[in-house]
């Protein structure tokens, strides 16, 4: 019987191959989803591109005309007349005033022309003026300036009495019973007005002077009759004159190194040149300026709006939230040294390594800023108490003291590097820094857009 034929199946185990494409793959996926993941994830630093650029400088004060001024006083009593415009100059002698104690004198001039002030045509254009100007520059605000107006119109309705009474006074003479003619003593420029300010001067005023609804005027040419003792007029004696100005310290500090000033008066738009000086006063700043003519243009005024005529300023204009600071530790000049490879700057410090011995290493560190006898330097290697030994001596100084300077993160190459910055002039969005600055910024530098964002030394993604 044949033997059947038996088959042994042997299985054998395929041996796996690593696929090194797949690892690859899977290794970039992870590394993209990662990147994609941290590109949405972080916060995105904008870059703003250092340009050239200029801030005008718009200083707008009110400042307070001090002058020399002498107050006369009315030596009778009765009904007042005046001969001269306000504030018009006189000489010795010139009429500027009468005192009629019965009246009879005002009655007349007052009847003339039919109790018609102004006869000839054109006559009004004052008062329309005058008018004019309160309505356009009226504020809520400044309120005050009405009764300012009323002095002005009543002013100019006066003055033309006054030419009446002039022309009236050739029919009264120096003695008549109940008349008095007051004349100029000195020459000057006469004013109808007080206010309580005439005695202040640059040595001797207070803050309070710029409260103008405080020291209004007090109109004289407006009233029919006055009392023996009572204030006639005033009388400006000098073309002298000073304008106090309160300022900011910054500003103080910027005007202190000039002499001459141009400011531009908002009440005609003139301009003029002035003798500047800053005085410190009970811990405010204050811009004196010193005219030598205009006198008669503003004797009626004791306030008056200025523009200072500052230049503007140029340099490299970048935004405020871009400004940062940064601490830097003070040291000696003595202290500083040449090292390295390179021959950089550096300080010589002394430490002691893990097996407490003391070493010298020589640490390249960075200069900001210098002043007369010290550095400004800084380094991630270096600590507050470090201790510093200066070179061919024994000498040893320990870091202690530091101050910050202000600056911007520069991120030409990709990660944040501390600029100082010198500031000229900032507004409420910009800062003008100067050029050419020693560890600072140039024009087209990147710089971040806000500095509170990042770090220094991180990475701009």
């Amino acid at each position: 019987m044949a033997k059947k034929n038996s088959k042994k199946v042997v299985k054998f185990h395929r041996a796996s191959h690593f696929n090194i494409g797949v690892v690859v793959f899977l290794i970039i996926f992870v590394y993209m989803v990662y990147n994609i993941f941290q590109y949405f994830t972080a916060g995105q630093v904008a870059v703003y591109e250092v340009t050239q650029g200029t801030i005008t400088q718009n200083h707008t004060y009110t400042g307070v005309i001090l002058r020399e001024e002498k107050v006369f006083q009315a030596e009778n009593s009765g009904y007042i007349n005046y001969y001269n415009r306000d504030a018009a100059k006189v000489s010795v002698n010139t009429y500027v005033y009468s005192v009629d104690e019965s009246g009879d004198f005002y009655k007349e001039i007052t009847s003339q022309n039919d109790g018609q002030l102004f006869s000839e045509k054109g006559s009004y254009d004052e008062l329309e003026k005058t008018a004019s100007n309160f309505v356009l520059d009226y504020s809520n605000e400044d309120f005050y300036k009405v009764y300012t107006f009323q002095y002005d119109m009543e002013a100019e309705l006066m003055e033309a009495i006054s030419a009446n009474a002039l022309s009236s006074l050739d029919h009264y003479q120096e003695g008549t019973s109940g008349f008095h003619i007051h004349q100029a003593s000195e020459p000057g420029i006469v004013v109808y007005n007080t206010d309580g300010l005439e005695n202040v001067t640059t040595e001797n005023f207070t803050k309070d002077i710029f409260d103008a609804s405080a020291h209004q005027k007090k109109n004289l040419i407006s009233r029919e009759q006055v009392t023996a003792g009572e204030p006639a007029y005033k009388m400006i004696t000098s073309e002298i004159w000073n304008l106090v100005v309160p300022v900011e310290q910054e500003l103080a500090n910027d005007l202190a190194r000039e002499s001459n000033i141009q400011v531009e008066f908002k009440k005609d738009n003139s301009t003029a040149w002035g003798v500047s000086r800053i005085l410190n006063q009970e811990d405010d700043w204050y811009l004196i300026l010193t005219f030598q003519n205009s006198a008669v243009r503003f004797a009626a005024d004791r306030y008056l709006d200025v523009k200072l005529l500052l230049s503007d300023t140029n340099g490299l204009k970048i935004p405020n939230k871009a400004l940062t600071k940064k601490d830097f530790f003070l040291i000696p000049k003595d202290f500083l040294t040449k090292g390295g490879d390179d021959g950089n700057s550096g300080v010589t410090r002394q430490y002691k390594d893990d097996e407490g011995k003391t070493v010298m290493e020589f640490t390249e560190v960075t200069v900001a800023e210098e002043t007369e006898d010290r550095y400004y330097i800084a380094n991630s290697a270096l600590s507050k108490g470090d201790i510093l030994i200066k070179s061919d001596s024994s000498d040893k100084f320990t870091l202690s003291e530091t101050e910050s300077l202000p600056g911007v993160f520069n991120i030409n190459r990709g990660y944040a590097v501390f600029r100082k910055v010198e500031i000229l002039f900032q507004n409420q969005e910009y800062t003008i820094v100067d050029t050419g600055t020693s560890y600072g910024i140039s024009l087209y530098d990147h710089i971040a857009l806000d500095a509170s964002l990042i770090k220094e030394n991180e990475i701009i993604r």
